[in-house]
């Protein structure tokens, strides 16, 4: 199969994308569009393709796939314009910016019958993704209880101005990079159902938008986790951050090379994990699998974008959030 694919929008993340690209042939880019006139002239003769300043006018003879990588506020329309128009999309995380418009967009993606994808990167990795197979299989038994913790400077020079705005960008670095946690534990996690957030969310008076959010998720079928995402700071050497899952069976770890348990009998397991090449090259192979196959897991990206703006919610009414119950509720069938 070969695919005909249209950039909306042309920023920084435009280069992982390309690398990714340079993994799955199946696609060819025939089109790109900027609302930088130099943009758009760059692109399109590196690429060889044609450019564009309005979306709808890249639109008007549709790719089969519309890559929509615009600020987060603008993913909603962006991508019903693009459904309606005979795409599939794949949007770039955050999928939106409420869980009103995730809806619509999967709405959308029903109405018109085309595939809606979300480009994250972090639950197709290796170790998550050998630790869902594992916990799907049983072999992990029970979820216990998890943590990931993130720590890194998010204001630096490099961030484009329309993140620091809490309309365009979501409301902050949770809502932001913080969803790559969430992608991760739902790679591990497979079945499990988020029923309720709470957090706490601290600003700091010169930025807009919040850079630290402590959240714990429970689970319906029990366990729970907690997310930390710290953006104010530099992140020293001696931090101790990063990610475990406690299981049943025993602690769950990983890194680049290998993956690690701890059972409770004291014996320690250890599997080689192949390397994940460019980071974007699984979105694009998982992406035509789901277009082939016509298989969609974008609700769960939605049930991400769901449990970011709840925790919000939780730090502003000071309480747990029922994700079961609406304005919140995400499930498969919308």
């Amino acid at each position: 199969m070969s695919l005909t694919l249209g950039f909306i929008g042309l920023g920084a993340i435009l280069s992982h994308h390309l690398a990714g690209l340079k993994e799955n042939p199946e696609f060819k880019v025939v089109s790109v569009c900027d609302l930088d006139p130099e943009k758009v002239e760059r692109w399109s003769q590196e690429l060889g393709c044609r450019g564009f300043v309005d979306y709808r006018d890249l639109l008007a003879a549709p790719p089969d796939v519309a890559l929509v990588a615009l600020p987060h506020g603008l993913h909603c329309e962006a991508t019903v314009e693009a459904l309606r128009a005979g795409c599939h999309v794949l949007v770039e995380k955050p999928m939106a910016v409420s869980v009103d418009e995730c809806r619509r967009m999967l709405e959308a993606a029903r109405q018109y019958g085309r595939h809606l994808g979300v480009a994250e990167t972090a639950g197709l990795q290796p170790g998550p993704a050998l630790t869902g197979k594992k916990f799907r299989a049983g072999d992990l038994g029970r979820f216990f209880t998890g943590s990931i913790l993130n720590e890194r400077f998010y204001f630096h020079e490099g961030r484009p101005a329309w993140f620091l705005d809490p309309a365009l960008s979501g409301g902050g670095m949770f809502s932001n990079v913080g969803l790559h946690r969430l992608a991760t534990a739902r790679a591990c996690l497979p079945g499990l159902t988020p029923v309720s957030v709470s957090a706490s969310v601290s600003h700091i008076p010169e930025y807009q938008v919040e850079a630290c959010t402590s959240a714990l998720v429970r689970y319906r079928e029990g366990g729970a986790m907690l997310y930390e995402e710290v953006g104010y700071f530099p992140r020293p050497e001696w931090l101790n951050v990063g990610t475990h899952f406690i299981f049943e069976e025993g602690i769950v770890k990983w890194d680049d090379r290998a993956w690690r348990m701890m059972t409770r009998k004291g014996q320690q397991v250890e599997e080689p994990l192949s390397p994940a090449g460019t980071s974007y090259s699984p979105v694009y192979a998982n992406l035509l699998r789901a277009i082939r196959e016509g298989d969609s897991e974008a609700w769960e990206y939605a049930v991400d974008t769901a449990i970011a703006q709840a925790a919000y919610a939780s730090a502003r009414e000071g309480r747990e959030i029922d994700l079961t119950r609406p304005p919140w509720a995400i499930t498969k069938d919308i």
